[in-house]
C-alpha cells in the first residue's frame, strides 16, 4: 500500500467525527429506503456473511470484489472506500498493516543482506531491530526521516542517484557527517591552490603526513574524512558540495599507501576544477560518472606526484630499489607513489605487474591509524563525529 494513502488512514484515525464503514452504510441504507443488511447484501450480491465481515471490519477471507461492488452502492470511489474500510479495522489489524509498511520501507532504502556482512545488523529478518538502530544510528525522530532528512536535498537534485542501496546508504552516511561537521573556517579558492603543490613532501612523512594535510586543508575550508570502505560500493573516493563549501570522503578501498594520496588529489582537482558542475547535482564519485572528468583528475594527480615525463626517466631503473629511493628522495616523493604509478601505466599496456612490486607499495593502515573513521561499528554516527571534529582541529 502506497505511504500516501496510509497517510490519510492514519489522518481518519486521528478525526473522530469522520464516519465508519457501518455508519457510512446505515446512512446510505436511509437514504434508498434499504432496511436490512439482507436486502443490502441482495441489491449488491454479496453474499451476507461476507457483509457482515466487512462491516465488523474482519480482515480474514476479505473479498476484494465485495468491496468492488459494495461501493457501486455506496459510489465513493474504490480508494476512498478501502481508506475507510482500513481505518474502521481494529487497532490490532492497524498495528499489522504499520508493521509491514515499516518493513517494507526498510527493504526499500536498505540492503539488509550487505548490512549484516558488515556487522551494522545482527539480523536479516527482525524489523524491528533493523528500525531502532536505523533510529538510533541517525538520531532520527521515526524511521521515514531517513530518506526526508539524511542528504533529502543532495539525493532530490542529484543526476546520479543510483538504485544500489548500500551505495547511497554510504553517501547519505558521510553527508550526515558533513553536515555535522560543518566546518567553521572560509572556503578560499586561491588559498586551496596554493596549497596543492605542496602536499607532495608529505607523502614522506608516512606516520602523520596524511593526517597533516587533511589538517591544513580543513584550515583552508575543505572537509576530508577517510571512510571505511563498504563492500559492493567499489568506491576509491568523492567530492561533496555542502553549503557550498567542499567536502571529501577517502576510502581504503585499495589498502595500500600511495593510493590514498592519489584518490586525494584526485578529489581535489574535481574540488579546484569541477566545483560548479559538482555542486549542481551535489556531489560526484570518482570512477561513476564523466569520464573526461575522471581523466583530467588523474593525470592532474599525477603531475602533482610524479609525473609522466618522470616516470618515462625512471621506468627502466624500477628494479633497482636503491636507485628509485634515490630518485624518489631527489623528488620529494614517497617511493610508493613511484612503484604503483609504475604498476598502473603497465596495467594499460595489458601486463599485471602489482604482484611483483607489493612490497614496495606498503599498507596505508599506518597512515590512517589515527584518522580513519569507521561510524558503521558505532552506536551512533555522531560518536564518530565528534573524534574527527577533535582530529580536524587538534592543529589550531
Amino acid at each position: 500500500m502506497q505511504e500516501h494513502l496510509l497517510s490519510e488512514i492514519y489522518e481518519l484515525l486521528a478525526n473522530s467525527s469522520d464516519l465508519t464503514l457501518r455508519q457510512l452504510v446505515e446512512n446510505k441504507k436511509a437514504e434508498n429506503g434499504v432496511t436490512s443488511d439482507l436486502q443490502l447484501s441482495r441489491i449488491v450480491g454479496i453474499d451476507k456473511t461476507t457483509l457482515d465481515r466487512i462491516l465488523k471490519g474482519d480482515t480474514q477471507k476479505l473479498d476484494l470484489l465485495a468491496l468492488i461492488k459494495l461501493d457501486e452502492f455506496l459510489g465513493i470511489g474504490i480508494n476512498r472506500l478501502t481508506q475507510i474500510y482500513i481505518a474502521s479495522l481494529k487497532s490490532e489489524y492497524i498495528g499489522e498493516i504499520e508493521n509491514a509498511r515499516r518493513a517494507n520501507y526498510i527493504i526499500r532504502n536498505f540492503d539488509v543482506n550487505g548490512l549484516k556482512k558488515i556487522g551494522w545488523i545482527q539480523s536479516t529478518d527482525d524489523y524491528k531491530a533493523i528500525e531502532e538502530k536505523i533510529v538510533s544510528f541517525f538520531k532520527l525522530d521515526n524511521l521515514y526521516e531517513y530518506d526526508r532528512e539524511i542528504g533529502a536535498v543532495m539525493f532530490s537534485r542529484s543526476k546520479a542517484l543510483s538504485h544500489d542501496k548500500m551505495r547511497e546508504f554510504w553517501v547519505r552516511s558521510a553527508i550526515y557527517q558533513f553536515e555535522k561537521i560543518n566546518n567553521p573556517n572560509n572556503y578560499d579558492p586561491g588559498e586551496l591552490k596554493a596549497l596543492i603543490p605542496r602536499i607532495r613532501a608529505y607523502t614522506n612523512n608516512v606516520e602523520k603526513g596524511f593526517l597533516t594535510v587533511v589538517q591544513a586543508l580543513y584550515a583552508a575550508g575543505v572537509t576530508v574524512i577517510v571512510q571505511s570502505y563498504l563492500s559492493k560500493t567499489q568506491v576509491m573516493g568523492g567530492t561533496f558540495i555542502i553549503n557550498r563549501k567542499p567536502c571529501i570522503v577517502i576510502t581504503d578501498y585499495n589498502k595500500t599507501y600511495a593510493s590514498i594520496w592519489i584518490a586525494l588529489l584526485h578529489e581535489l582537482h574535481h574540488v579546484v576544477y569541477d566545483f560548479d558542475t559538482i555542486a549542481s547535482t551535489s556531489y560526484h564519485l570518482s570512477g561513476e560518472n564523466n569520464l573526461l572528468l575522471e581523466e583530467d583528475a588523474d593525470f592532474s594527480a599525477r603531475e602533482i606526484l610524479f609525473s609522466q615525463e618522470k616516470m618515462n626517466y625512471i621506468k627502466f631503473m624500477i628494479n633497482s630499489n636503491v636507485y628509485v629511493t634515490e630518485f624518489a628522495k631527489k623528488n620529494n616523493v614517497h617511493p610508493s607513489i613511484i612503484y604503483l604509478y609504475y604498476c598502473i601505466d603497465q596495467k594499460k599496456d595489458g601486463k599485471n605487474v602489482f604482484g611483483l612490486y607489493r612490497d614496495f607499495n606498503p599498507s596505508s593502515e599506518k597512515a590512517l591509524l589515527s584518522i580513519k573513521t569507521n561510524p558503521f561499528n558505532k552506536e551512533t554516527i555522531d560518536q564518530e563525529i565528534e573524534h574527527i571534529k577533535q582530529l580536524l582541529t587538534n592543529y589550531m
